[in-house]
């Protein structure tokens, strides 16, 4: 999936309006104007289509963590904050944070969504990339999971 579907889908699951998102990406420490929001939301096809920057889809999941949950504990100063790259394990990490999902909730979202994984191979894709038992996440796993979120809360 591209970054563009990342954020239609986030916010049709989590139905978020254009104020909204743009809410919470700034909250996240991305600059956008609400122009930026509306084309990001836009299809290929669109004339008004712009591509999404990673950066963005990073600040909007950031921003519904701090929203949601509040802000981290402080860290030592000096200690330096790690910055994955965009990847359907992170966003799958980050939307479980910021909702105050299980693994349970999560292999049931990815049920409801029309998904036909294992419980170990969901807990699985919440594991450090060097560990033994680590899976990536593929797009149809995201695509089931986001499909689910958004059955539940309509």
């Amino acid at each position: 999936m591209d970054t563009n579907e990342y954020t239609r889908r986030i916010r049709y699951a989590l139905q978020l309006d254009d104020a909204e998102a743009l809410r919470l990406i700034t909250l996240g420490g991305y600059s956008a104007s609400a122009s930026d929001v509306e084309r990001w939301r836009s299809k290929e096809d669109d004339p008004y289509f712009i591509v999404c920057p990673d950066e963005a889809v990073l600040a909007l999941l950031d921003g519904l963590i701090l929203d949601r949950r509040g802000p981290p504990p402080a860290t030592p100063e000096g200690q330096v904050i790690r910055q994955e790259r965009l990847s359907n394990n992170l966003i799958l990490k980050q939307l479980r944070i910021a909702l105050s999902l299980r693994t349970d909730a999560v292999f049931d979202a990815i049920q409801v969504g029309g998904g036909k994984l294992g419980k170990t191979e969901v807990s699985a894709f919440f594991r450090k990339p060097d560990a033994r038992n680590y899976r990536k996440c593929g797009d149809q796993v995201m695509r089931w999971f986001l499909a689910g979120l958004a059955a539940g809360r309509t």
